[in-house]
C-alpha cells in the first residue's frame, strides 16, 4: 500500500479551515441590515391591537405626556385609569380658559397613554 504524507495534509486542512473562517467573517462584517422606509404592515380582518396602560402610572400623580404629533409635553394629573391604556386626567389650568369654567371646578378628559411617545413623572405640586 501506498502511504500518503499525512502531516502535509493536516497542515493544508488547518489552512483551509482558517481561510474559510477568515472569508466568512469578512463577508459578515460587510453585510449591513437595512429596512425599506416604505414598509407596510397589514392586519388580517378581525385582528385587534391593544396598548395597555404603562404599569408605573398611578392615580393622583402628575405626568408630562408627549404625543407623536410633536410639540412640548403637556402636564396632567391622573384622576382614574383603566388597564387598556385609557386614563382620565384633570386638564391643566394652562390648557383651559377659566372664564368658561364653574368656580372651583377643573374639567377632566380621557387620554390614551399607550400611544404617547413619552410619559414622565413630575414632582408633586407644592400646594
Amino acid at each position: 500500500m501506498a502511504q500518503f504524507p499525512t502531516r502535509h495534509l493536516q497542515g493544508l486542512g488547518a489552512f483551509a479551515i482558517a481561510a474559510a473562517i477568515t472569508v466568512a467573517v469578512g463577508i459578515s462584517l460587510q453585510t449591513r441590515a437595512s429596512a425599506d422606509g416604505q414598509e407596510t404592515v397589514r392586519l388580517a380582518a378581525g385582528t385587534s391591537v391593544a396598548h395597555s396602560t404603562p404599569p408605573f402610572i398611578e392615580v393622583g400623580k402628575r405626568y408630562a405626556i408627549t404625543w407623536g404629533g410633536g410639540g412640548p409635553p403637556q402636564t396632567y394629573t391622573i384622576k382614574s385609569l383603566r388597564p387598556d391604556g385609557w386614563v382620565e386626567v384633570l386638564v391643566a389650568e394652562d390648557n383651559v380658559d377659566p372664564a368658561f369654567l364653574p368656580p372651583g371646578q377643573t374639567p377632566s378628559r380621557w387620554l390614551h397613554v399607550g400611544i404617547a411617545t413619552s410619559v414622565q413623572e413630575m414632582r408633586p405640586l407644592p400646594y
